[in-house]
């Protein structure tokens, strides 16, 4: 309760103090969850749904809409946003630092759009890395098992005269195909190589400056179902996938009193992506000032202002057309924070609000208004309402043409098979929510703490799909028709739930993690009322047991119960439904020296292989296999 985060507030305070839906996943925890990706260690907080679709992709988002590209979560790493606005979502396959190199994930579950901005819809995912002094010396990871074949890691961090220290880093991963559900290999295996430093200086006791860049080079495979227009109307395709990009950051940090500091960030990112999909690079550059200072005793100000320039370039694919190739959008900010202690630490109030202006909505407005109470100095009871939107992506407005599937010939298209396909909307608006949440934290007993929120999320302008004009194509022969998608903001609803965190130690070496969430869904079309994602309710538990047997050796058992993923009813290749599935992970760690840890892990032991999430559109499944694999750590 007592950990710091800053991405709810943008002010550094305690976990329990802070009048939102915060999950801190440590370092520590990190370590002993056995996973070796980013979106692995994810499923230890509630709200987040984690949901693998091939050996490299991911779906991860909070509090539900589910998709290969999950629009409606903004993720940061130290405050540079790896959101992509190509097609709103993260690769999470290529972003993200190793996890030796995180100091603690902020998830924040909830709109955080009038701190952060668009797109931060249903939640916030910060990740911190370490500090330079955090990892002096070096430290070189090696890791080998049936799925993860090879991952080499190795670090150096050192000092530059008195007032600097430096670090780099590298890692190169190649890990092996999943299966599909008859069991044969899938042949999406891939391999990825990344490395970055970091610099941290202090010249004088005010001011601190942070400069830190990386780059990543990935080779994939990713498997697609594409369009046929004769018999049997669909194939299988396995497509390579070349990414590469990085970026550069400078953060300047001037601190004037406890309370009162100054902030300036600027950073450059550069991506490239190249599949049977699609094919774009985009360039970056970003500005963000932030001043927070205090006005009396009982009241602390936060503002700030920012500006960030997109650069796209598109290449036409054999399924894509863009029309124009190349964009420049550029976006202006201001925002302002006023948390005010009315009761001297009994009640808090913290308002603030967003202003963004952008190329493609123009204006728009995102406020909160949080209270904070404490009836006890170990108790917490906070609310919140806020507005957030969800800007449309460059896909979204200007495809031109994006060949989806066919439709087979029936009685309904005349005999004749049908080419379904994408049309982009350049006059779509944001999709909004209105949230509104209510937490409880408290620390029970001196070896027990709970984490408790309600939530109903009210959305309107949501994005759906619309068949338009048919057209015959093809003439005289062979003929087919042509079957327009557009989108439109025409859809609505509401979710709802709750999450639920608990953290028991009931002796000194056992520690008990619970995570569990409830989240129920009814979104429909404001015309007809049909539904645009099945309905119905879907929990997730997760639970970590950690014991130090003795003081080098841990040993820690994750299991984990995921019910079956909401569905997108505007598919484009079919419903392909997963089954709710159990799940356990082992891991046993053994440090013989101060400097040498060695561990083996176990995950997914208790089925040979699951169906977790399937794309949306040229869905392909493929499952998740057990998977066994040996780590060494050398600290020096």
């Amino acid at each position: 309760m007592q950990v710091k985060v800053v991405s709810a507030t943008k002010v550094e305070q305690t976990l329990q103090d802070t009048a939102a839906a915060v999950f801190v996943i440590t370092a520590e925890d990190i370590r002993r969850s056995g996973a070796t990706v980013i979106p692995e260690v994810l499923r230890l907080a509630p709200g987040v749904e984690v949901a693998r679709i091939d050996a490299s992709r991911w779906s991860v988002t909070i509090r539900g809409f589910a998709g290969t590209y999950s629009n409606k979560l903004l993720v940061l790493v130290d405050g540079r946003s790896i959101y992509t606005p190509l097609f709103s979502g993260v690769n999470w396959e290529v972003e993200g630092p190793p996890l030796d190199e995180i100091e603690q994930i902020e998830i924040v579950r909830g709109p955080g759009g009038s701190l952060w901005g668009a797109n931060a819809v249903n939640g916030v995912i910060n990740i911190i890395t370490k500090h330079t002094k955090d990892t002096q010396g070096g430290m070189v990871t090696l890791t080998a098992g049936n799925k993860e074949r090879a991952i080499a890691s190795v670090r150096y961090a050192d000092q530059l005269g008195e007032q600097a220290r430096y670090r780099l880093y590298g890692q190169f991963a190649e890990r092996d195909s999943l299966v599909t559900p008859a069991g044969r290999d899938a042949q999406d295996n891939w391999r990825q190589g990344k490395g970055g430093f970091r610099l941290d200086w202090n010249p004088a006791a005010m001011d601190s400056f942070t400069v830190q860049g990386e780059f990543y080079n990935a080779d994939l495979k990713q498997n697609f179902t594409v369009f046929n227009l004769a018999a049997p109307y669909s194939t299988h395709l396995l497509s390579p996938v070349e990414a590469s990009g990085g970026s550069v950051q400078a953060r300047w940090q001037r601190q004037y009193s406890a309370q009162s500091k100054m902030e300036l960030q600027a950073y450059y990112h550069y991506e490239s992506h190249q599949d049977y999909l699609y094919d774009a690079t985009l360039d970056t550059v970003n500005l963000d000032f932030q001043h927070n200072f205090p006005l009396g005793d009982r009241q602390e100000i936060v503002w700030g202002l920012g500006y960030r320039r997109n650069q796209d370039e598109f290449t036409d694919t054999v399924i894509t057309a863009i029309n124009p190739r190349s964009v420049a959008t550029e976006l202006f900010s201001a925002f302002v924070q006023d948390q005010v202690d009315l009761i001297t630490d009994r009640f808090r109030l913290i308002a603030g609000a967003k202003l963004e202006h952008n190329d493609f909505t123009g204006w728009e407005w995102q406020p909160s208004l949080r209270a904070l109470w404490t009836p006890h100095p170990n108790h917490r009871l906070w609310a919140a309402a806020s507005r957030a939107v969800r800007t449309p992506s460059r896909g979204e407005r200007d495809v031109m043409r994006l060949n989806l599937t066919t439709v087979s010939p029936s009685a309904l298209t005349g005999n004749l098979p049908g080419l379904l396909y994408f049309a982009g909307s350049p006059d779509l608006g944001s999709e909004e929510l209105t949230a509104y949440e209510i937490g409880y934290r408290g620390q029970l007993t001196e070896r027990f703490s709970l984490d408790a929120t309600v939530f109903y999320h009210d959305y309107a302008q949501l994005l759906i799909g619309n068949l338009g004009t048919v057209a015959v194509a093809g003439t005289p022969w062979p003929s087919y028709l042509l079957l327009p998608v557009t989108l439109t903001n025409a859809g609505s609803g509401v979710k709802s739930g709750f999450e639920l965190a608990a953290d028991w130690r009931p002796a000194e070496r056992w520690r008990w993690r619970l995570a569990y969430s409830y989240l129920d869904s009814e979104l429909k079309r404001d015309d007809d009322s049909s539904p645009i994602y099945t309905d119905g309710d879907r929990q997730q538990i997760s639970l970590l047991a950690s014991w130090n047997a003795r003081d080098n050796v841990d040993v820690d058992v994750w299991w984990r119960y995921v019910a079956a993923n909401e569905i997108s009813l505007v598919s484009y290749s079919g419903r392909i439904e997963s089954s709710s599935y159990p799940e356990l992970g082992v891991r046993l760690g053994w440090r013989p020296r101060k400097d040498v840890e060695l561990s083996v892990v176990g995950n997914n032991l208790l089925g040979a292989h699951h169906l977790e999430f399937v794309s949306e559109a040229f869905a392909f499944p493929v499952e998740v296999e057990r998977s066994v694999y040996g780590q060494v750590k050398w600290k020096f």
